[in-house]
């Protein structure tokens, strides 16, 4: 027993006798309120616990060799889908000419209406070109060098376009094309140009500076110029303009922490000539959720310039305003941050950090209340001894 009467001179929670014990009205007041108190205490302890912060990191980007998708949807109300061309090229050299992989284009109808898919079917070359002999080889109308003549063959009216691009000469509807005439190009041509169109869809291009853009007519590019066959635009009775509505433009996958400046922008014009410049700069955002895996994506910042073009004719190549004023059409112009910005997700206390707030609170609550529950009373003692004298 020794042991434990020595134990016993170390108690700091000295016990007293239940029949000493004086319960009070105001004793149990304080209790109420000291009760109610702790527990607001603790739910603000859990709150802060459970809270999650977000912490925005800036550091240098250090990725190589990345390639960036870049997704898009956008409505050019007055230029038919056949007119339309996108094209991407950066400054490594890679250039991706009237892309087409990963790309929807939709006909739109003079009140926006999508045209039904049957009106599509009727209006396929492929279906209206009859039959031609083995031994057919149709002329390329001086578009390829005399000394590939009867080597080389233009059957179709595409063969014949893509010969009159490989040389630079402008086009036109087809009209006195065998080629085109043959498959109706002249008639699908005049039968669409009162349509609008809608392309979306996605490309993925090399993390570098680059640009792409939506112009009139097939292109051309050498190693000094890039144009494009503008006769069909300009030429027609109809003017068309890159009056244009972007619908979303975004650079890598989807995130709804990102708000994309250019989602809804719409722009008018009346101009058939007409230029429109967005400079994007891009920056590499990563977002790290608790319980979730990292998602890498990019967000951008993005200021605008358009202008009317000025332009004329070259005649060397029969191509129209192709270089002196600049090309009609609606040009994307976007530079890569050597930052990047991580976003990443923590919480302000751990557990162990609750568990002694918790008990910081129990306790301080728990001691001004004995002092206020030991005052009052001595306080009543006091009153109660004057009304005995």
């Amino acid at each position: 027993m020794a042991p434990r009467r020595r134990l016993t001179t170390f108690d700091a929670f000295s016990k007293t006798v239940e029949d000493a014990r004086v319960r009070t009205t105001s004793g149990g007041v304080v209790t109420i309120v000291s009760s109610i108190i702790i527990c607001l205490l603790i739910v603000s302890e859990w709150r802060d616990y459970r809270q999650i912060t977000n912490r925005p990191e800036l550091i240098v980007d250090k990725t190589r060799g990345e390639r960036m998708n870049i997704n898009f949807n956008v409505t050019f109300p007055t230029i038919p889908c056949d007119m339309l061309t996108l094209d991407v090229m950066d400054i490594s050299g890679d250039q991706q000419t009237e892309i087409s992989h990963g790309i929807i284009k939709t006909r739109l109808g003079p009140d926006r209406s999508i045209i039904s898919s049957e009106s599509l079917d009727l209006l396929k070359a492929s279906e209206s070109a009859p039959h031609l002999d083995a031994g057919y080889c149709g002329p390329c109308y001086g578009a390829i060098p005399k000394e590939e003549e009867g080597k080389r063959c233009c059957n179709t009216c595409d063969d014949v376009r893509n010969a009159y691009q490989e040389v630079g000469w402008a086009f036109g509807d087809g009209t006195g094309v065998e080629q085109c005439e043959r498959e109706n190009y002249p008639q699908r041509v005049e039968a669409v140009k009162h349509e609008g169109c809608n392309i979306a869809g996605h490309f993925s291009v090399n993390k570098v500076v680059g640009n792409f853009h939506f112009a009139p007519g097939k292109s051309y590019t050498s190693p000094t110029v890039h144009v494009h066959d503008l006769n069909q635009y300009s030429s027609s009775d109809v003017v068309h303009t890159f009056a244009h509505e972007i619908h979303h433009l975004s650079f890598g996958p989807y995130h709804n922490g990102i708000i994309n400046p250019l989602d809804g922008a719409v722009k008018h014009t009346t101009e058939r000539n007409f230029n429109y410049m967005y400079f994007v700069k891009v920056v590499s955002t990563r977002f790290e959720k608790i319980g979730q895996a990292p998602v890498d994506t990019n967000q951008y910042s993005v200021t605008s310039h358009e202008r009317p073009i000025r332009g004329g004719r070259d005649e060397d190549h029969k191509n129209t305003m192709h270089a002196r004023g600049g090309i009609p059409g609606v040009f994307f112009s976007y530079d890569i941050s050597p930052m990047k910005v991580i976003n990443r997700e923590e919480r302000p206390k751990s557990f162990g950090s609750f568990l002694i707030g918790v008990c910081a609170a129990v306790g301080g609550v728990l001691a001004v209340a004995t002092v206020i529950d030991r005052g009052v009373w001595e306080a009543d003692k006091a009153l109660s001894r004057k009304k005995t004298i």
